[in-house]
């Protein structure tokens, strides 16, 4: 792997990569030709519609017995007063069957959701629920976590209502009433990890979302313990912008990056923390690529280990000096420590840098060949388009996968898909959960899980 400084290192990459419109990889040149469709079996999850949210609505887990969860938002039709009201579902494919669609529970405010099967084998939600304490416009302000019993009920637990649960002493840190934007949801040792957004008072953009710090809670269903594990505060880093966590081999891990001017503004650098050995404190946060070589990471980082290769993230530099270029980053992790400097992360390897596209990725490791897949949305092959100009009759849903070195490409679905979640079945198979895209013709927004055949 080599090791450079950024600019170096992308240049180069950048330099090397072919301008071929029918596959526009930007990396290594494709030592053969790329499949394309009828690898995938398509199926319709809900057609109730939605919205295309900049913290994305739509969320994955897939079970030690292949048992697919997905929980996502959809637009009810109705309103509570004024507002929107959005239910959250959950809906499973397990061995062949698509079970019916669950409602979890009914919401005004959509800022992110995540799903995790739990010890019992039953699935866990987590979202911003709870009420508004002192606000207008936050209906739900709190960290909200739904448990699934064995017979189907869905029961709501408010894990935390105020900032000062992961209290530090520190005045900016410990004030306010937001806290749970987009969660992300581990269960470890029998236990549920939900790591979250503090937005305070959710008014300043210094004082609240420059300010905002990632915490965590440990517990349930009833009882928690909390821990700062990212603190900003007076030194406005804007932590957990986007956010997911992970398991890192023993212990959990995380990547975000940095929001500053509001809950669904757009977020830049690359940002990764590993917990301890110790299974309580975490590592500070590292800088895996700077605010200024990426500036607009749109749904944010993705990140997956796998027990050979370490860690891997990908990310999109949307607007770029280039263009739209998705960038491939990866960490051996051989020990507990590893990765916590940013000099042991490699230079970015630039997946796709053609045209506009490289969108909302996301990434998986292949269980059997231990080779990194990342799903993303292709837009067009004109350069600076927008999500509404994507052209119909180019764009698609794709995962390019490394093989000897090169990233080879897959279509999944010739009409595209926004915010894919990608995973790995026990057999090697890949799913891939997805809405159709805004500039699709038609059924815009539906909810689509894409099946390896």
């Amino acid at each position: 792997m080599k090791r450079h400084a950024w600019a170096l290192g992308l240049v180069m990459a950048l330099g090397c990569g072919k301008d071929k419109p029918d596959n526009p990889d930007a990396g290594s040149p494709d030592a053969g030709p790329n499949p394309t469709g009828g690898s995938f079996t398509k199926l319709e999850v809900d057609a109730d519609k939605s919205e295309f949210n900049p913290i994305s609505n739509i969320a994955m887990a897939v079970s030690a017995d292949d048992r697919i969860g997905m929980a996502y938002f959809v637009d009810t039709g109705t309103a509570t007063g004024s507002e929107t009201n959005y239910d959250l579902r959950y809906r499973e494919f397990n061995g062949g069957v698509l079970g019916p669609a669950e409602k979890v529970i009914t919401v005004q405010r959509v800022f992110g959701v995540s799903v995790a099967f739990g010890p019992d084998g039953q699935p866990a939600v987590t979202y911003l629920g709870g009420g508004r304490d002192t606000s207008t416009y936050w209906l739900q302000s709190d960290v909200a976590i739904s448990y699934r019993s064995a017979s189907g009920t869905w029961t709501q637990q408010i894990v935390a209502t105020m900032s000062n649960a992961a209290a530090i002493g520190n005045g900016v840190a410990d004030a306010g009433f937001l806290v749970g934007l987009n969660s992300s949801l581990l269960f470890v040792d029998g236990k549920a990890l939900i790591a979250y957004r503090d937005g305070h008072n959710a008014n300043f953009e210094g004082q609240d979302w420059s300010a905002a710090d990632l915490e965590l809670a440990s517990g349930g269903p009833t009882s928690w313990a909390f821990r700062m594990v990212a603190f900003s505060a007076d030194g406005k880093d804007g932590f957990g912008g986007h956010l997911s966590m992970i398991m890192g081999g023993a212990q959990p891990a995380l990547v975000h990056d940095r929001t500053k001017s509001g809950a669904q503004a757009t977020g830049g650098g690359v940002l990764f923390q590993r917990r301890n050995a110790d299974g309580a404190t975490w590592s500070r946060p590292v800088t895996v690529a700077t605010e200024s070589s990426i500036a607009n990471t749109q749904l944010g980082p993705s990140m997956a280990y796998d027990s050979q290769e370490g860690f891997g993230i990908a990310v999109q530099n949307r607007g770029s000096s280039r263009g739209d270029v998705l960038l491939y980053m990866d960490c051996p992790s051989p020990n507990a420590t590893s990765c916590t400097t940013t000099g042991e992360w490699s230079t970015p390897d630039p997946v796709f840098g053609n045209g506009t596209g490289g969108w909302y990725p996301s990434l998986a490791f292949d269980p059997q060949h231990h080779e990194p897949s990342i799903a993303h949305y292709f837009c067009s092959r004109e350069p600076g388009r927008n999500d509404t100009s994507c052209n119909p009759n180019e764009d698609k849903l794709v995962i390019s996968t490394r093989i000897g070195g090169n990233w080879r490409e897959t279509v999944v679905d010739e009409e595209g898909g926004w915010s894919p979640k990608l995973a790995f079945l026990s057999n090697g198979k890949r799913v891939v959960l997805y809405r159709t895209p805004v500039a699709a013709l038609s059924k815009k927004g539906v909810l689509h899980l894409a099946v390896e055949k």
